[in-house]
């Protein structure tokens, strides 16, 4: 690997100047609208008629402009915007974009969708890999890596603005990192680990700025800095909006506590910083709040005057005019929303495989079509069990591995695939996919074999032969009776688990499913308190920062506690239960993996992790995760494209560039 490596491929800019001397000016458009199998009287969806050529700034901005409201377009944008290339052709302005989100829990959505503007970002044909060969510049007009990767240098547009038209400069960068995560009060819990050293998880990196370039300044190389913030890291805050509720900036702060309703500052903050609850927040997001969550049914954004994104043509983005984000209570509502036709575009929650017929039997109706969202974890079910008890016979039981190996065999993969799954998935282990650059094809393949005899071969190895009048297994004279902890929001769980007791039942193991409501299950878990529970397994980051690699050992006291909760809190230094010898190996490998620069030689270290992985069975897998899907309506579609990567990590759709999407009808604008 060579240094220092500058990354300025992607996207392209236009300089200001450029985009004047392009510009077709503005044309006339008429503001007839059209609604959609409209429901809420409060506005409207979908476009309308347009007629005439595109200009540089949509119509409602031109006519603020020409009314004295708003400074011109090309004082509005940065010297050098970016250009967005769009997925298929250049769009046209207007329209509101329709979608849901369930419950306020969902403000994923709203992050993902209208939120993705990180300083740095994915390709949309994003895979995973290691490294930054899939990261381009974004806010940032250049990106650099330099003495391997100690330090992290970035060029910033000049003339950027946030939403309210107030300068967006590095002072920004400074206040966010030094008065914000650096911050006693506000991280009590201490520092976040991307802005501390690899070796000293206390000591924080070093902020420097000189002019509109800033770096980050690190004493040894920051493995995976630069993947944690296209996934969406926020590093700017508006710091003319946020430090009135900073006591270092605002010495009148008491009253503001006062009145609404706080006891400290720091509760003010975190209501104030908190994304999407409050429209007088500036943004630097294609569209800015005018409905906040909490505000009503409806969260609302219209576009930004001074957002920094130019099409090809130096036509100012965003195409839509305006977002309508509807709270419904459950996913039936939106799964009716779906069908209706009433969304323009819209993905997660609905898009499961037992709600597939339906979508798909209803797009003629709803005038839409389908999209496929990958896989966002390699397994959609796995069961992990408690090594880690109290109970000194459960936990013999159940850190026995020849006993775990037997319940593997014993399941019927195939019969939960077809009669859960609809044959869409395969049996799996907790393992990555084999596009993953650490796939393991033992690990994924151990144990998968649907056999009554070698499972009973297998659990009588256990040394459980002794069985009850029944036929049920005996451990210390009583019967073996395993509880599985199953979250109420995976019903497909719970039908596999009518499948898989049976199962268990025929080679003498008893089961009882204990489902619960998502608060109740982790209190549980995270107590130590579950013997078994499932979930659905995460991917191997070789970039731990970013990671859910508590599936394959144990390093986050939280998804290990299904097998392992002491031993991630001996790692966190918060037990004195060592883990076994051949753990701890693991946990050490997974430290060098962890602060290793180098992409091939992090891939080799992951590769020694997963191998003990296998050897330790940790959980059993049972299928891969299916596909999930999307909707778009069919003239809403242009510009969306038919498969996006679903991981956590890629944040989809925002690295599709949502604000290239477009009415194809033209305009409410």
């Amino acid at each position: 690997m060579m240094f220092p490596r500058t990354n300025d491929r992607g996207p392209a800019t236009l300089s200001r100047r450029s985009l004047l001397l392009g510009g077709t000016g503005l044309a006339a458009v008429t503001l007839a609208g059209c609604s959609f199998f409209e429901t809420d009287p409060a506005g409207s969806g979908g476009g309308g008629d347009q007629t005439g050529p595109k200009g540089p700034e949509a119509p409602s901005l031109a006519a603020q402009v020409e009314a004295g409201e708003l400074p011109p377009v090309e004082e509005r944008l940065p010297a050098t915007p970016m250009v967005v290339e769009p997925h298929a052709e250049i769009g046209q302005y207007g329209g509101v974009w329709r979608s849901v989100m369930v419950t306020e829990e969902d403000r994923t959505w709203l992050t993902q969708a209208i939120g993705y503007e990180p300083i740095i970002r994915w390709i949309p044909e994003w895979t995973g890999a290691p490294g930054t060969a899939e990261i381009v510049p974004n806010i940032a007009e250049k990106f650099e890596e330099l003495e391997e990767g100690r330090v992290f240098q970035f060029t910033l547009r000049e003339g950027m603005k946030w939403s309210d038209g107030e300068p967006f400069t590095a002072e920004d960068f400074r206040f966010t990192f030094e008065d914000y995560y650096l911050n006693d009060d506000l991280n009590p819990g201490g520092i976040y680990g991307l802005f501390t050293h690899p070796s000293d998880p206390e000591k924080p990196a070093a902020f420097e700025s000189d002019g509109n370039v800033i770096r980050y300044v690190f004493d040894e190389p920051k493995p995976g800095f630069l993947e944690e913030l296209a996934a969406n890291r926020p590093l700017a805050l508006p710091k003319h909006h946020m430090e009135q509720f900073h006591p270092d900036y605002n010495s009148d702060i008491d009253a503001l506590i006062s009145e609404a309703g706080f006891t400290d500052w720091m509760q003010l903050w975190e209501a104030k910083n908190e994304p999407f609850t409050d429209v007088e927040m500036p943004t630097i997001n294609a569209w800015m709040l005018t409905a906040a969550l909490g505000d009503g049914s409806y969260v609302t954004a219209e576009r930004n005057p001074y957002y920094w994104k130019v099409d090809p043509d130096g036509s100012q983005l965003p195409y839509v005019d305006t977002i309508r984000c509807e709270i419904v209570q459950d996913i039936e509502v939106e799964l009716l929303k779906v069908t209706n036709g009433e969304l323009d575009m819209q993905m997660r929650n609905f898009g499961t495989i037992r709600n597939l017929p339906v979508v798909a039997d209803a797009r003629e109706r709803g005038d839409y079509r389908m999209f496929t969202v990958l896989p966002a974890s390699p397994n959609a079910m796995v069961i992990g069990f408690n090594q880690c008890m109290d109970d000194d016979r459960l936990r013999s039981i159940y850190a026995n591995k020849d006993f775990r190996i037997g319940l593997s065999h014993a399941i019927d993969r195939e019969r939960v695939i077809e009669t859960v799954y609809a044959g869409q998935t395969k049996p799996w282990q907790v393992a990555p996919r084999e596009d993953h650059p650490a796939y393991h094809e033992e690990l994924a393949t151990q144990y998968l074999e649907y056999s009554v005899d070698k499972a009973n071969e297998a659990l009588d190895a256990s040394g459980y032969t002794d069985r009850d009048s029944a036929g049920f297994r005996l451990a210390e004279g009583a019967r073996i009776t395993i509880t599985v902890l199953v979250p109420s929001s995976f019903p497909d769980h719970i039908d596999a688990f009518e499948l898989i007791k049976q199962d268990w039942a025929a080679v003498g193991v008893d089961t009882n499913v204990t489902v619960l409501a998502e608060t109740l299950y982790w209190e549980r878990v995270e107590a130590n308190l579950a013997e078994a529970s499932t979930w659905t397994g995460g991917n191997f980051e070789i970039r731990a920062s970013q990671g859910s690699n508590h599936y394959y050992l144990p390093s986050n006291p939280r998804g290990a506690s299904r097998y392992g909760n002491k031993w991630a809190l001996w790692y966190r230094g918060q037990s004195s239960e060592e883990p076994p010898a051949e753990v701890k190996r693991q946990l050490e490998l997974f430290d060098q993996m962890r602060n290793t620069y180098d992409a091939d030689e992090a891939t080799a270290l992951a590769l020694e992790v997963l191998e003990i992985t296998k050897d330790q069975f940790y959980y059993i897998g049972v299928c891969t995760e299916a596909d999930s899907y999307g909707v778009v309506r069919n003239d809403f579609a242009t510009n969306v494209p038919e498969e996006m990567a679903g991981s956590n990590g890629y944040q989809p759709p925002g690295p599709t560039n949502p604000e290239q999407y477009f009415f194809a009808t033209a305009t409410d604008d």
